[in-house]
């Protein structure tokens, strides 16, 4: 075939095909990524935090700015996802975003979704992780029982795979549920987060254990005035004075460590 008849053949299917072009997709759209890709939209919430962090650090904005501008964000990036649709493998990242943006709603349906998957997959880490997530979407809910229960369900790990339990007890859901009508159960729920706490394994040479390790004492001090405080508001000042005593126990073991 000649050159010039190449020519002719490629202009002629440019004729047949149309002069307009195509124009490729945005990998980084969220439109066109949709339910298959939780990375875009994760990475572009974490672009609008830190600029947002930039403006908290200049005194631009405050704390509670801060919250309800990336919730705002995230809402956007999340406009009329199917839930339906998502990858099971990923639907921890999506339920991470929904609780960013505070539709807790569907951030319990995807959690859902991923500690089921968890399971059938046996991922351990995953499992404890997306369990305590979703007992923290329950209690915002307002689902103070089931949360309790949900919670449970991730004290039955390994001492290797314990060491998100109690972080996520004191600072996610009791703070959630507090106040609600169960707070007596909430103490107890936060003093067996404490045990499973005191029961983790870590690798104290690694960064991770090291940091584990470092943090351990304040968020046990934290977590008994939590206790304290619960069975106290509750009326139960037997129980808050032998909670005193039990700390105060725990603590000098701890020093001596």
């Amino acid at each position: 075939m000649t050159v010039a008849k190449a020519g002719w053949l490629i202009l002629a299917v440019i004729a047949l095909t149309g002069c307009e072009t195509r124009t490729l997709d945005d990998p980084n759209d969220v439109k066109t990524a949709g339910v298959l890709a939780p990375d875009v939209i994760r990475r572009q919430l974490k672009g609008t935090s830190d600029m947002l962090m930039e403006r908290v650090g200049r005194g631009e904005i405050t704390d509670a700015q801060f919250k309800e501008l990336i919730a705002q964000r995230a809402n956007e990036l999340l406009k009329d996802l199917p839930i339906e649709k998502i990858d099971p493998a990923r639907a921890w990242e999506y339920g991470d975003v929904f609780r960013t943006a505070n539709r807790w709603e569907q951030a319990k349906r995807a959690l859902e979704i991923a500690v089921a998957n968890a399971e059938k997959t046996k991922n351990e880490d995953r499992r404890v992780n997306d369990i305590l997530r979703l007992a923290h979407a329950e209690a915002m809910l307002g689902q103070i029982p089931p949360a309790l229960k949900t919670a449970r369900r991730a004290f039955d790990a390994a001492p290797e795979a314990s060491a998100p339990v109690l972080p996520s007890v004191l600072l996610e859901i009791v703070p959630a549920a507090r106040g609600k009508g169960h707070d007596e159960e909430l103490a107890q729920l936060l003093e067996d987060a404490i045990g499973k706490h005191m029961a983790t394994v870590v690798d104290p040479k690694s960064v991770p254990g090291a940091a584990f390790l470092a943090a351990r004492p304040h968020h046990v001090r934290n977590a008994w005035r939590t206790i304290v405080e619960l069975y106290a508001k509750s009326g139960d000042d037997e129980k808050a004075r032998r909670a005193i005593e039990r700390s105060e126990k725990m603590l000098r073991s701890i020093r001596r460590l």
